[in-house]
């Protein structure tokens, strides 16, 4: 029998968070007060998706091993309300993912607010900044045109195609990653 530890050599980490993220986390757990679900240390691609991902193949690479420190869910439906990233003091300038992250929440028109790892925290201020996001309007959000569509029949994304020939040569349509397994179609508009 081969020796397993070196086919696996994973071992579980200890800590899930660190010390300042478990600080901060039971600081929101008292301010949210059952109102949202918690959810610390959310991989953006567990967030995002890039739209058109055959025209935005480059995109993709820029979600994969990033996160964002927390993220609040509506308790009642589950569905993303808002996201934290927590920020050190000895972070003079924010660090060049700070600005990739700031410009995907605002391109996604969905609050992020940086909180600066202080402990005590100022809770009704951070309450008060919390709100503040929930509360503003996002102006911003994409328009329903900038996603493709789900395949009715397999579930996934769907990718821009091109009829290249027959009687609709050059005109635009969805069609499903899956093919030629599925071959199911959308139109486009």
């Amino acid at each position: 029998m081969p020796d397993q530890s070196s086919e696996f050599p994973f071992r579980l980490r200890q800590e899930y968070l660190s010390p300042s993220e478990a600080a901060f986390y039971h600081v929101l757990l008292e301010l949210v007060k059952g109102s949202f679900v918690i959810c610390p240390k959310v991989a953006l691609v567990d967030l995002f998706f890039v739209s058109r991902p055959n025209e935005n193949v480059h995109q993709s690479t820029k979600l994969v091993r990033r996160n964002v420190d927390f993220l609040l869910l509506w308790k009642e439906n589950l569905k993303p309300a808002m996201a934290i990233e927590l920020d050190y003091l000895k972070q003079s300038d924010h660090r060049p993912i700070d600005h990739f992250l700031d410009g995907l929440f605002a391109s996604a028109g969905f609050p992020l607010i940086h909180v600066t790892v202080q402990p005590p925290y100022d809770t009704k201020e951070l309450a008060k900044r919390m709100r503040s996001a929930l509360n503003k309007k996002q102006d911003t959000a994409p328009r329903q045109a900038d996603f493709s569509p789900i395949c009715p029949r397999c579930g996934i994304t769907m990718v821009l195609r091109f009829d290249k020939d027959g009687p609709f040569n050059g005109q635009k349509y969805y069609g499903c990653l899956n093919f030629p397994t599925c071959q199911e179609t959308v139109a486009v508009g």
